[in-house]
């Protein structure tokens, strides 16, 4: 079927108001290598379907630019509703990015956007020196011109409470000195790529740097700008780019949004090795020598560095379990250890029910996993029984499949650090748990045995980041659905009016890191309020909602306040905790626009819930064992 008759057959199912078909079939089809007459089409179609028909979160963008973006921003917001993302986009006037940003009184900030979006291109960055120049120059130079940047990062700050997306410069092809160029700090292309660094050491929390140059690079340098666009109507890249541009930026916009996908979920035979491990055996599968086996082992390879960076790995494989595992444990060639693997699922099940039971052993959603498979037959099996699941298509070659996972930006992130490092070894540990839960008849007797102890500390700088980061990539146990970054985290919690508790979990399989975290504002009606409460899904239902509670009405108490509210905000996602106030002995207090009031009143007593977890209080100097 040509893309012309696909998108005539989405028409159709749009007419017939089948929206989930209709953009699962643009999902299929969408590539950021179409012509950019057919990125409109599909852009069009999806506006075409009702976001809320789909479920999407809404994102408020305000755009601004030296270049025209209208044709752009039209396929940005199918790329971006393909990422479960709904844009509301404001585009400043054309050409006047310091102007907007400086006057307090511009419609950016009547517009109240969740992202700012400063897409500037090479042409923005006012940055020279004389040819030969000295070092101390270029620095000075450099450092300018950075400055000028993060000023109108702080302004944006000032008056706005948003996120930031900043491009980094695209380092242009035309040249003076050819070759030369990149062997002096003088020359521009030099100048520009110090400039990109710049931003990025520089680059305060909040502010995410959108790597406009990689973005060119992936299109292609030579063919990134048509000239005669740029001087007609400044469009600042190829209208043939305009796909991969949107798609990338997307990506980023989704992580943003803590949207980005989690869980990888692998199969084996002719995947991650060549051949069948039941028939072929350990000798016969094609791994390390030859074209093939290199090429399995780069694949292996990417994946081990996706779970060094927080990705979970799980596997999905039609097998005998020990014919399955003995790659790993007796091929000299293999990349991927058993430890890289958090769950491991090698039986003759259907993969769509091997797929959800991995995603509930993990606790985390559907729209959270992507499933590799080189067999097209599994694969669409399972993009019909579990359309929320990402599966990429593979090529035939395994040497392309790495560029093939990669083309498609499933795996954005907006930070890194040691909860990331520890990922893989935290739901590792919590499949043990659901082993050993197996071997118990009654809840109580498990949790007890588990030993549970809970780290309790108010937000500090070194906890800012991770608290962050659990707020923006929480959506499930999210009650509210609100968004803080590190800066915005740093000046609202003050300990006096707004206060911040982060809270870790440690059992006898390990440690479970920093899992849970609570903003409370006190108000003047004696009223403790929980503005924000996240949690990750790996440590429900083992009595860590009740011990929260409870240190939630300890606060409360120690502060004079007679009565903690809270509010739940239905979302897609967050359906799991829609019960959660009234378990927790919260009454209803009234319901508005669909987002329901709840109301504890400690006059009352609002006694402590009964939990296993005992409790250690983190100090300046460590942690204390308090109960």
């Amino acid at each position: 079927m040509s893309i012309r008759e696909a998108l005539a057959d989405i028409k159709a199912l749009i007419a017939e108001e089948n929206f989930h078909g209709a953009y699962r079939e643009l999902g299929k089809i969408a590539s950021p290598d179409h012509e950019f007459p057919i990125q409109q089409r599909m852009a069009r179609l999806m506006r075409a379907i009702p976001p809320e028909a789909l479920g999407l979160r809404s994102m408020r963008i305000a755009l601004l630019a030296g270049c025209t973006l209208d044709h752009f921003a039209e396929v940005l917001g199918f790329w971006a509703a393909l990422k479960g993302l709904a844009l509301d986009i404001w585009m400043a006037p054309f050409d006047t990015i310091e102007q907007t940003i400086l006057d307090h009184e511009s419609g950016l900030y009547a517009f109240k956007p969740d992202v700012t979006w400063i897409f500037s291109t090479h042409r923005d960055v006012l940055i020279s020196v004389p040819p030969g120049a000295d070092a101390q120059m270029v620095g000075k130079v450099v450092d300018a011109a950075v400055d000028g940047t993060a000023n109108l990062w702080r302004a944006i700050r000032k008056g706005c409470d948003c996120q930031i997306l900043h491009n980094t410069a695209d380092v242009p092809v035309i040249d003076v000195f050819g070759n030369f160029e990149v062997n002096v700090g003088w020359s521009i292309r030099s100048l520009l790529r110090s400039y990109n660094l710049g931003l990025a050491a520089r680059r305060p929390s909040g502010v995410m740097l959108f790597d406009l140059d990689h973005v060119a690079a992936l299109y292609g340098k030579r063919r990134w700008v048509d000239q005669r666009y740029w001087y007609h109507s400044k469009h600042a890249f190829a209208f043939g780019a305009t796909g991969l541009v949107a798609q990338q930026s997307a990506a980023v916009l989704s992580a943003m949004a803590g949207l980005a996908r989690k869980c990888l979920v692998a199969d084996l035979d002719n995947t991650l090795w060549g051949g069948v491990i039941g028939d072929d055996g350990i000798e016969g599968i094609r791994l390390g020598s030859g074209a093939d086996g290199e090429a399995f082992c780069g694949i292996q390879a990417y994946l081990k560095a996706l779970k060094e960076r927080g990705v979970i790995l799980s596997v999905s494989s039609k097998n005998d379990e020990s014919n399955a595992k003995a790659p790993f444990l007796c091929h000299p060639d293999m990349r991927l250890s058993l430890d890289d693997i958090s769950v491991f699922r090698a039986n003759w099940n259907n993969k769509a029910d091997n797929i959800r039971e991995i995603a509930e052993l993990l606790n985390i959603g559907l729209d959270s996993l992507v499933f590799l498979d080189d067999n097209p037959v599994e694969r669409e099996l399972v993009r019909t029984y579990l359309p929320m699941v990402a599966v990429p298509e593979l090529p035939e070659d395994p040497v392309d499949y790495v560029a093939a996972l990669v083309k498609e930006a499933y795996f954005e992130t907006t930070s890194f650090g040691d909860e990331d490092r520890q990922r893989a070894t935290y739901y590792r540990d919590n499949a043990r748990r659901q082993d050993f839960a197996s071997s118990f008849t009654n809840t109580t007797d498990y949790l007890k045995s588990l030993e549970m102890v809970a780290d309790v500390g108010n937000l500090d700088p070194l906890r800012l980041p991770r608290v962050a980061q659990l707020i923006g990539k929480s959506n499930q146990f999210h009650l509210t659905g609100t968004r803080y970054s590190e800066a915005q985290l740093h000046a609202k919690v003050d300990e006096t009016v707004v206060y911040g508790r982060w809270f870790g979990l440690r059992d006898r399989f390990g440690d479970n890191g920093l899992i849970s975290a609570v903003i409370l504002e006190r108000r003047a009606d004696a009223v403790l309020h929980i503005d924000t409460w996240v949690m990750s899904c790996r440590v429900l239902s083992r009595g860590m909602e009740e011990f929260i509670r409870n240190e939630i009405v300890g606060l409360a108490r120690e502060l004079g306040c007679t009565s903690v509210t809270g509010l739940y905000v239905p979302s897609r996602k967050n359906t799991l905790v829609a019960g959660l106030y009234a378990r927790l002995g919260f009454s209803p207090a009234g319901e508005e626009a669909g987002t329901t009031h709840w109301r504890l009143e400690l006059d009352t007593g609002a006694p402590g819930l009964s939990t296993t977890i005992r409790r250690r209080t983190a100090t300046k100097d460590g942690l204390v064992a308090t109960s």
